[in-house]
């Protein structure tokens, strides 16, 4: 689709649940979760351009990603969905929902922000100065050593490297400025469907000030703190996979 192959995961039955992953992730990131849901949905999950098994033969940026989505659906002939987006999801899933409103039947937005302007341009200088000089492996280490809270246990942190070292660095750096940059903000109020917001409560990376503000900004947002750092899907799995499960159940009432 768009010029780009995209890997995809697609099991369950039921209505339909779209997972959308975080910077460096891959639809295999989603494992627990679709494991636990596909009894009672359709678990679908794209590596995005450029992430996981998906080719990168154009650039990422927030509005080709939100293109390559709807273009996925439709190949899958998925008209409506419940939406799950993990930090850069964020802000594909408000450009998204921007231009495809009617696809939307709840949002759920993680560790994510409509502005995160704050030390954007270090973050972006640093990033480029490591990737030129190290391979996506070692920079792995050091950002899982960097986010993941310190008792998380060796086998998480290989896992969360192993799909970190998919990602390609062209994508991986155009993600952090097309995502680090700019402002989101106009497209909260434009998001009209049940909508929660999640948040690790020791985040350092998207802090719950910045979630707190798109609760603020999206009409009808509830928000959820959990025990966790940026990585709360892998840091607290049993919490994360509640406020997942628990939003997800009562949207099918």
């Amino acid at each position: 689709v768009n010029g780009e192959t995209l890997h995809y995961v697609k099991t369950g039955t039921g209505p339909a649940v779209v997972f959308v992953h975080y910077l460096g992730g891959f639809s295999g990131t989603w494992r627990r979760q679709i494991e636990t849901l596909q009894d009672r949905f359709t678990c679908i999950a794209f590596d995005q351009r450029g992430y996981g098994f998906s080719s990168l033969n154009g650039r990422w940026s927030v509005e080709n990603s939100a293109a390559d989505l709807k273009a996925g659906l439709d190949a899958l002939g998925v008209e409506r969905a419940h939406f799950i987006g993990y930090s850069m999801a964020g802000p594909v899933m408000l450009a998204f929902n921007a231009r495809w409103p009617g696809m939307l039947r709840s949002l759920m937005l993680i560790d994510t922000f409509a502005q995160n302007a704050r030390h954007s341009a270090d973050r972006i200088a640093e990033s480029e100065k490591c990737l030129r000089y190290m391979s996506m492996r070692q920079y792995a280490r050091q950002y899982a050593a960097a986010r993941l809270m310190p008792d998380v246990p060796a086998p998480v942190v290989d896992a969360l490297v192993a799909g970190i070292c998919l990602a390609r660095k062209e994508a991986y750096l155009d993600t952090i400025r097309g995502i680090l940059g700019p402002d989101f903000s106009a497209l909260c109020p434009q998001v009209k469907v049940p909508t929660r917001v999640v948040c690790g409560r020791l985040d350092v990376t998207t802090p719950v000030d910045q979630t707190s503000d798109l609760t603020r900004l999206i009409p009808g947002a509830h928000e959820v703190i959990i025990e966790a750092a940026h990585l709360g899907i892998w840091e607290n799995p049993e919490a994360f996979d509640r406020v997942v499960v628990e939003f997800l159940d009562a949207q099918e009432g």
